[in-house]
């Protein structure tokens, strides 16, 4: 009795089994059949498709085909609201005029020089005058055209100081009826002698003669040394 039973079930359950696969089968692979029967109405209504455009364009751009332009309940369509009378400004009643001394009114502003940092908490900068405006042109002008201002000329170099003579004047001396003196040199064991106007080692000319000095003048250099009397 067990047994047979058992066979009950399964037999059951195949034939279930059978009927789910046929119900499947025919909902998702199984093509309709759209022939007309005999004696049936041929003016039948398209069926609806279930397909959004936006998969409709694809198909058309995939196939080659032209997208076309038919509506759909998609297309945005955009109408036009009338105002109700008296809303809304009336266009006969508006002045066209451009009004010229609100335009200068507004060009007159000018920045009155106050300086302030939205993200920094404090007291606000003291308003530059014109004068204190003025003056800090003035000096970056002169600034400005310093630094650009080519350098002057370069400086001379100093001039060549003449070296000290080495010579020592230790008298000097005239003779009987002539006035003119002839002074007395010694440059190491060499002695020299020489009147106003000469020439010693042909660069010092005596200059001046005097009791206790002697003026001269070194040609090379041009510049005057005066030597005084050695005594002893």
């Amino acid at each position: 009795m067990k047994i047979g039973a058992e066979r009950n079930k399964v037999l059951v359950l195949a034939g279930l089994l059978l009927v789910a696969g046929v119900l499947f089968y025919q909902q998702f692979f199984a093509t309709p059949d759209v022939s007309p029967q005999p004696g049936a109405a041929r003016s039948l209504p398209p069926a609806r498709s279930l397909r959004t455009p936006l998969e409709d364009v694809v198909e058309s751009r995939v196939a080659g085909r032209p997208r076309t332009t038919a509506r759909t309940s998609f297309d945005f369509k955009p109408s036009l609201k009338r105002s109700k009378p008296g809303e809304g400004p009336d266009p006969l009643k508006m002045d066209p005029t451009l009004r010229t001394d609100l335009v200068a009114k507004a060009r007159a502003v000018s920045f009155g020089g106050v300086e302030r940092n939205l993200f920094q908490f404090g007291a606000a900068k003291p308003k530059v005058t014109p004068q204190e405006l003025a003056e800090a042109k003035k000096q970056a002008a002169a600034a400005e055209a310093k630094v650009s201002a080519p350098n002057g000329p370069p400086p001379k170099p100093p001039e060549p100081v003449a070296p000290p003579v080495n010579m020592k004047y230790y008298g000097y001396a005239s003779r009987p009826g002539d006035a003119r003196k002839r002074a007395f040199l010694l440059d190491g064991d060499e002695i020299f002698v020489a009147a106003e106007g000469e020439v010693i080692k042909k660069r010092y000319r005596v200059v001046r003669i005097g009791v206790n000095s002697l003026v001269v003048e070194d040609l090379q250099f041009r510049s005057q040394q005066t030597l005084p009397l050695q005594e002893g």
